[in-house]
């Protein structure tokens, strides 16, 4: 299966071959495994290759190698294959594509949908020259849709926000959108409370003695080549009055809301991301660097949406840019 990524999916093809020279250990190897799924399940089975503590079911993020298998070999074959890549640690993750409507050349298809059935994330250290054998199963169904939205309080292609101190924060109003490609019924904002630690109660990871919801939004710069160091995001948070959804979930770290409507309120002081360990760190930054943004949304499924995105082209809401701007004296 021959597939394109756009950006926000990087693939790195693999072919399969063995080590040439048996005298000469290469710094390659081998991955490959059987797959299971439940009975009567099939499509189209997603590998993916990420970072160590990186990447789906979290937090989207830039696989380092993908493959795929087609339903129909799925069927005969049952397996998955890795034909060489770079002996290193890695997290593989893998996805059934029940639906088939995977698009890895649009970056807000490139992901889960309602329907499709995903594995978890497994840390593994691959070791040069070395075949890894790892059987992989899909045995967890994805209930919702990406979190696909319009903002409902934008008017023409642009959204002009103001980095300077003291001016009125500025109000988006996010309103779930299946484009028409979604089923509307699974389509929304699933809000939940977050338990890393699997111990039933809602974590506080921030220290503000309130319990962290799994949505979150955010604006992150796009800077132009040269502006900002390779390695970090920059992104002016967006802030959710959390007191509705946890009126509504009452401690039950198992729930989950499907909302369709949400306000946000820009708060103009911009972040620093760093990722150790799998883990976002935040320090300031500073106003807001003068520049376009993006709008993205993560949900605590590893699904998300952003806009601009992909499917601008045919879809004017899903074209929507975002700059801030220095108000003019």
């Amino acid at each position: 299966m021959r597939v394109r990524f756009g950006r926000a999916l990087l693939v790195i093809f693999v072919a399969g071959c063995g080590v040439s020279d048996p005298q000469t250990l290469r710094p390659v190897a081998t991955l490959h495994g059987a797959v299971s799924r439940p009975d009567g399940v099939t499509g189209d089975a997603w590998f993916f290759l990420y970072r160590p503590l990186e990447g789906l079911p979290a937090e989207p993020a830039v696989p380092l190698a993908v493959t795929a298998v087609s339903a129909d070999q799925l069927e005969r074959s049952g397996r998955y294959v890795f034909g060489e890549v770079r002996a290193n640690p890695y997290r593989l993750f893998g996805l059934l594509d029940v639906d088939q409507d995977f698009r890895g050349d649009v970056d807000v298809l490139a992901q889960p949908t309602a329907g499709d059935r995903v594995g978890t994330g497994v840390e593994l250290n691959l070791q040069p020259g070395r075949p890894f054998e790892l059987d992989y199963g899909f045995d967890r169904l994805v209930n919702t849709e990406p979190p696909a939205f319009r903002v409902e309080n934008a008017t023409g292609n642009a959204f002009a926000l103001d980095a300077t101190d003291g001016v009125a924060l500025t109000t988006l109003t996010l309103v779930a959108d299946p484009l028409g490609r979604f089923e509307p019924s699974k389509s929304g904002f699933a809000v939940g409370l977050v338990d890393e630690d699997g111990d039933g109660l809602a974590d506080d990871r921030d220290g503000d003695r309130v319990p962290d919801l799994t949505l979150t939004a955010l604006l992150r710069w796009l800077p132009r080549p040269g502006q900002h160091s390779e390695g970090t995001d920059v992104v002016v948070p967006l802030l959710l009055n959390p007191a509705p959804f946890l009126t509504r979930l009452e401690g039950n770290v198992r729930l989950r809301l499907l909302v369709d409507r949400l306000s946000l309120t820009v708060l103009p002081q911009a972040q620093e991301v760093l990722r150790r360990q799998g883990r976002r760190e935040l320090r300031p930054f500073g106003p807001p660097p003068v520049g376009d943004y993006e709008l993205v949304v993560l949900s605590g499924t590893g699904q998300f949406w952003r806009l601009p995105n992909q499917l601008g082209g045919a879809v004017a809401s899903q074209a929507l840019r975002f700059r801030f701007d220095r108000a003019q004296p």
